[in-house]
């Protein structure tokens, strides 16, 4: 706050001391004086009379700089809280994106672990029924692999309508738990389902036409599946299968 007055007085030393005692304040450190003189004193006949005293604005304000450092820490104070949170956001999402990164290692070193262990089965009996053949594996969902073969040796993988195809891939289903393997030669499966559309399509009309129960083969999951999409097509007929994996079969009947 700023206070101004004026002071008649013979210099600008006594203008101060006189403008104080009026105003009634004591100078501070944090404040500061400026001392404007408007009518300068004039010295009586040569100064032998004494000085006739001259007209002085006297104001006391605060510091510029204090208020400055006033309002930068009025500032500081204000942006704080802001900071504070960015902080804490800052830290908070560290901390998430270090438990995602944690999880992330730990199913890539078990996805690891299983190819690995994928791997050495299909390793062992390639090498004992001494095929010329080789695979890779690629993991197609979560913990749902494809092993692919190709070589020389991929009729003898296949066997008569894919019956060693589907042993050897029940077999490693049975010795590795917690995933699902599926075993592939150079796209037989997607030409075995077009076979096996042809064979559904005959059995359910023949079943219609003549109203007998037909029995197929044993085949895995995946082929019976197959089969009950193409059947559950006709209206008439019912579908289902039977006995015990890898043993089971589907029977197609006519409805009641």
């Amino acid at each position: 706050m700023e206070k101004t007055i004026e002071i008649k007085a013979i210099d600008k030393e006594k203008a101060l001391k006189r403008a104080l005692n009026i105003l009634g304040v004591e100078l501070s450190d944090n404040e500061t004086v400026d001392i404007v003189e408007k009518v300068a004193p004039r010295k009586k006949f040569f100064g032998l009379f004494g000085t006739e005293p001259g007209l002085y604005e006297v104001s006391i304000k605060a510091k510029a700089v204090e208020k400055a450092e006033k309002k930068e820490v009025k500032e500081h104070k204000e942006h704080k809280p802001h900071v504070h949170k960015f902080e804490k956001e800052k830290t908070e999402k560290h901390v998430k994106n270090e438990k995602t990164e944690k999880i992330e290692k730990t199913e890539k070193v078990e996805h690891s672990e299983q190819e690995k262990e994928i791997s050495e089965k299909v390793a062992f009996f390639v090498e004992k029924m001494k095929l010329d053949i080789k695979y890779k594996i690629k993991r197609v969902k979560e913990r749902v692999y494809v092993v692919e073969f190709f070589g020389k040796d991929n009729a003898l993988i296949i066997g008569q309508k894919g019956k060693t195809l589907n042993s050897f891939e029940y077999l490693l289903n049975s010795m590795i738990k917690n995933c699902k393997i599926e075993i592939d030669v150079e796209k037989f499966k997607e030409k075995r389902n077009d076979t096996l559309r042809v064979l559904a399509k005959r059995m359910a009309e023949k079943v219609s036409k003549t109203g007998k129960t037909v029995r197929l083969n044993a085949m895995p999951p995946r082929e019976r599946k197959v089969i009950h999409e193409v059947v559950n097509k006709y209206p008439d007929l019912d579908t289902f299968s039977e006995g015990r994996d890898p043993k089971r079969y589907i029977v197609i009947k006519k409805k009641r």
